[in-house]
């Protein structure tokens, strides 16, 4: 398996491969990270994330936040790109010198174009596999794909790049869905919280309270900043009842039980 190791610098997005139709890119959308395997991994199951224990790994984990998680897709010597919350069981396969080679001629096998964002504001990579993944970001983003960012230096000079660049990201409301009767638009995604998705409230300020699970309907910018509506199941009096709520986004937290299908 390749090192977490990788050259990072500014480049321009050429056509390697016939392109998808060109997607929006705005500067409202999540940021793409770009991340290699590494031969170090759990011995368990896990999210592919969360598998990995290589040193980019333990500095993405130490400077991730919450509301300003890029997207995040995995290059695995085994299973090609993956999305971050893939459950994946542990692996022995190597990132061989030959292997890139093998999963540029059949990237369409390797790409899981389904996993990737349709628009992003920025692309960043950690990884040396730059021919496949280069290839990949080509099939899909074409000539619309920003300028793509890749760390350089020594192992300890990619690991600060990496979290200067992940304590940097500023999560934004983007894709507008609609307007409150009072007035403040409402949008679809902020960060990594999207309409649709369920979540976990945990009140900062109130520790005490137990976890509720919550399906998030809409994001906007509140009195105190962004805020999410949520509706939330509650048992009162022995019956569960549906309850509208207006939360922070800072007190929700990702939902390690929603899988994708």
């Amino acid at each position: 398996m390749q090192r977490d190791s990788t050259p990072m610098l500014l480049t321009t997005q050429l056509s390697l491969l016939p392109l998808a139709p060109k997607p929006r890119n705005d500067a409202g959308e999540p940021a793409l990270l770009l991340m290699a395997c590494s031969g170090t991994k759990l011995d368990r199951d896990a999210r592919a994330i969360d598998l990995y224990r290589g040193v980019m790994y333990e500095s993405y984990r130490a400077h991730v936040r919450g509301n300003e998680a890029p997207t995040v897709l995995i290059l695995s010597a085994r299973h090609g790109f993956l999305a971050a919350h893939t459950e994946i069981v542990p692996y022995d396969q190597r990132m061989t010198p030959q292997r890139p080679d093998q999963m540029w001629n059949d990237l369409q096998i390797y790409l899981r174009p389904e996993d990737w964002p349709s628009r992003v504001s920025r692309v960043s990579r950690v990884s040396r596999v730059s021919r496949v993944m280069h290839a990949a970001l080509a099939r899909r983003y074409g000539v619309a794909l920003p300028d793509l960012k890749e760390t350089t230096g020594g192992i300890g000079t990619q690991r600060s790049q990496l979290g200067a660049l992940l304590d940097g990201l500023t999560p934004t409301l983007c894709d507008r869905i609609g307007q409150h009767p009072n007035g403040p638009p409402l949008y679809r995604r902020y960060g990594w919280i999207e309409a649709g998705a369920t979540v976990n409230v945990v009140y900062r300020a109130a520790p005490h309270l137990p976890v509720r699970e919550a399906q998030v309907l809409a994001l906007f910018d509140g009195p105190r900043g962004p805020t999410a509506e949520v509706v939330v199941e509650e048992v009162i009096g022995g019956r569960t009842k549906v309850y509208p709520r207006w939360v922070a986004v800072c007190n929700l937290r990702s939902n390690p039980t929603e899988m994708p299908a």
